[in-house]
């Protein structure tokens, strides 16, 4: 496929190009995946070592999936959403320098396959659909609140920030207590920590008085990561107790489609000059969500997920987050961030602002729905067996017709994590396989074994035998609802 521009000249507009729309375009996607770096995950590469350049997106899913279009909030977890976030972030990150511990000649090959001029290129062409249909969602429905809204001034963004904070640590007190009531209790701590530690690599845990525009949001930000605080002992006590290593995205099959969402958008929004107001906007809500998650209940979640460095421990567990402290970041955001930009830039700064503010508070109410759900299911694996127990007995009994997936795998053969968009059945016909819907967290399943697998939920497995059939029913709501 060949861009040919048909742009008369003198003729202008904001808008890109019809050469530029979605639909031309999304060839590009396929071309861009081809990237042997992009390539599904081998058995060895359930952590991905040293290796920052190595990212399994499943390009094979590409064949069937749709970009062309924004999904709703409902579907905020889809394949698409998976595929598509995997590999905005890893076109985000050709703007980062990264670089393996240990630079082998085989790292210096992928270095310059990530950072080549075909990988870069491919991928600032494929990013606008990308971001379309990725957050046209959150973009609407922010958009939609704004028309029945007075234009912002500072004293309600003060009281929006206020909102969100409480917000904020009602979802935190909700997650933390379903980790701590889980049959795994370590399991459910390492899960989130995991999700907790990719956005570590993305933005810094707070906003600073640096990312006001003077240069760009992207070097502010950069800059800001080198301002100690408090906080990241916190953060760095749960990692320890997780004992997870810090190489960039070492964990990287193990992000919700929600976790690189919130990524994506700080990550885009810091890399776009227009956007810099809207980036200070998110990352307030992010200093308020850190703090009432990792800030209030970080030691908490070190507890839960095992040993830890006795210091760094020490320094989390004397740590809270009374509403003292919350109050008293909202009121220096105000003073720092919020005044400045209100004398410097004005109304539209302000407006830009609450966007952003709304946009990510948004992205991480979906988080929570999306990583409470994941720890359910991860949690209820006996209850899912048994229903696909009685599921199965409905199917065969009734002879009731079902479409139906038949997988013939050979030893070790691997399926990077992914999600389905319907309810399915995991059906073992023969051989062995090891599941993981969860960091840490493994099944070994034999001829016989069955398992229920709620769609938008990710997990992905390996064959540990010679061969492996099994069959993927997909189980309608209807189905579900007679015989679940």
């Amino acid at each position: 496929m060949t861009l040919i521009l048909k742009t008369k000249p003198g003729d202008y507009s904001a808008e890109l190009p019809a050469e530029f729309s979605a639909g031309a375009l999304s060839d590009y996607l396929t071309a861009y995946c081809a990237n042997p770096l992009f390539r599904s995950a081998r058995f060895e590469e359930l952590e991905i070592d040293d290796d920052p350049y190595r990212r399994p997106v499943r390009p094979e899913d590409l064949s069937f999936l749709r970009f062309d279009r924004p999904f709703g909030r409902a579907d905020a977890s889809q394949l698409s959403a998976l595929i598509g976030h995997r590999m905005l972030l890893n076109i985000h990150d050709t703007a980062k320098p990264m670089y393996a511990a240990d630079m082998t000649p085989e790292r210096w090959d992928e270095h310059r396959l990530f950072y080549g001029e075909r990988n870069r290129v491919l991928g600032e062409l494929v990013r606008p659909l990308l971001e379309e249909h990725l957050f046209g969602f959150v973009r609407e429905a922010v958009a939609e609140q704004a028309a029945d809204r007075p234009e912002p001034d500072v004293a309600g963004l003060r009281g929006l920030l206020t909102d969100l904070a409480e917000r904020r640590g009602t979802a935190a007190e909700a997650l933390v207590g379903l980790v701590a009531g889980a049959k795994a209790a370590g399991e459910a701590a390492k899960m989130t920590a995991v999700q907790l530690l990719a956005g570590t690599l993305n933005a810094p845990l707070r906003v600073s008085p640096l990312m006001i525009p003077a240069g760009n949001a992207l070097a502010a930000m950069t800059s800001a990561r080198r301002e100690p605080h408090p906080i990241d002992d916190v953060l760095g006590a749960v990692l320890d107790a997780c004992g997870f290593g810090l190489e960039p995205h070492r964990y990287y099959q193990y992000y919700l489609p929600s976790t690189l969402a919130a990524m994506n958008h700080l990550s885009g929004a810091a890399r776009d000059p227009g956007r810099v107001f809207e980036f200070l906007g998110a990352m307030c809500v992010r200093t308020l969500d850190s703090l009432a998650l990792i800030g209030g209940h970080g030691a908490r979640l070190a507890e839960l997920a095992g040993p830890a460095d006795s210091s760094r421990t020490e320094a989390a567990m004397a740590r809270t987050a009374p509403e003292a402290e919350t109050a008293a970041t909202v009121e220096a955001i105000t003073r720092t961030v919020l005044e400045p930009l209100s004398h410097r830039f004005g109304p539209a700064a302000l407006a830009a602002f609450d966007r952003g503010a709304r946009e990510y508070a948004l992205l991480l109410d979906v988080h929570h729905d999306d990583l409470t759900v994941q720890l359910r299911w991860i949690d209820s694996a006996e209850a899912y067996r048994a229903k696909a127990e009685r599921l199965q007995a409905a199917i065969d009994e009734h002879h009731v017709p079902v479409a139906l997936d038949t997988f013939v795998e050979s030893w070790e053969e691997c399926s990077t994590t992914h999600v389905h968009d319907d309810d399915r059945l995991l059906v073992i016909e023969s051989g062995e396989m090891e599941f993981w819907n969860c960091f840490s967290g493994m099944h070994k399943f034999r001829a016989g074994d069955k398992l229920f697998i709620p769609k938008h939920r990710l997990h992905g497995s390996v064959v540990l035998s010679g061969e492996c059939v099994y069959h993927q029913p997909v189980i309608t709501a209807e189905l579900d609802q007679r015989y679940g």
